[in-house]
């Protein structure tokens, strides 16, 4: 899959810019981005902390929260590595700005673009060459005693896990009300598409592309080695519910948002109704990008 070339059907005037404030590079990076394109005569807003680490003056770029910085953008870059996209779409939410990844960081399937190659390709972006791919979103429902206690939106997975280390949970699994299984285990992943590269693949599920409507079910060193990795159809609910007479368990989301589970909890997850958009380099494959990051081999013969 090849991502097909789109044009803009307005001009990008309005560029906000999320950045990995614990990385110094990303700075430096976000500082220069910034500056690059205040000289474009483009409308740039950073975030208030960002702009304090970097010293960005506010003759180059408005400041603002995280939170609110994706309101009345045409696009947001992110200058980091995957944990600081999935953070920025987060706050993206429900809006319909796409985000384009700027990889400071070690492995970046989701910041493909190199420090290098983000001239290049902002020049195409803003000229309107660049392709636009929708992702799933996960909706998670934390019930308790008949009470939403909790709820969120996550773009790579669900967890449900014991806080101590190395310690087994038991729970069950029902999907559009129909029971799955109960299980030990030292937790479960529910993984969307884009998470597959992510924990999800760490225990052992299969890479699923981002295109299929899917939901993955991953158990982490189950008790049972018959408890295989499942892939689901996405419009369905899954419920895992919690055995009774245990302790320290957790649910996290996307690997940065933690909360505290009880006894007989249930965490209901469902496809959310919108779908994160990430913007591309013209012609950039998927299976270009797996291939780079997974050091997969070349063409026969090269």
């Amino acid at each position: 899959m090849t991502f097909p070339t789109q044009t803009t059907a307005h001009p990008l005037t309005r560029i906000g810019i999320v950045t990995k404030r614990s990385d110094q590079h990303a700075l430096e990076a976000t500082r220069w981005l910034a500056t690059w394109l205040h000289g474009k005569n483009l409308r740039v807003t950073v975030t208030e902390e960002a702009a304090v680490s970097a010293d960005i003056p506010e003759s180059l770029a408005r400041r603002c929260k995280q939170s609110q910085l994706p309101d009345g953008q045409d696009l947001i870059v992110v200058v980091g590595g995957d944990g600081t996209l999935i953070a920025a779409a987060r706050h993206v939410g429900a809006r319909d700005v796409p985000l384009l990844g700027v990889n400071m960081g070690r492995l970046g399937f989701l910041t493909e673009i190199t420090r290098e190659d983000m001239v290049k390709t902002l020049d195409d972006v803003l000229a309107g060459r660049y392709c636009i791919e929708e992702r799933m979103l996960l909706d998670a429902t934390l019930m308790r005693n008949g009470e939403k206690v909790f709820a969120a939106q996550t773009l790579n997975d669900v967890v449900i896990h014991k806080g101590e280390i190395a310690r087994m949970i038991e729970f069950e699994v029902d999907v559009d009300d129909q029971f799955v299984l109960s299980s030990r285990a030292n937790g479960l992943i529910v993984s969307t598409p884009t998470g597959s590269t992510g924990y999800a693949l760490a225990a052992g599920g299969p890479i699923i592309h981002p295109a299929l409507d899917t939901i993955l079910l991953v158990p982490i060193c189950p008790h049972t080695l018959t408890n295989r990795p499942i892939a689901l159809p996405a419009n369905g609910t899954i419920a895992v519910t919690l055995a009774p007479n245990d302790s320290d368990r957790m649910v996290t989301l996307d690997g940065q948002t933690v909360f505290s589970l009880e006894n007989g909890d249930r965490v209901l997850i469902r496809r959310a109704e919108h779908r994160l958009k990430l913007m591309h380099a013209p012609g950039r494959s998927y299976y270009e990008i797996l291939r780079s990051k997974l050091l997969w081999g070349g063409k026969l013969g090269n």
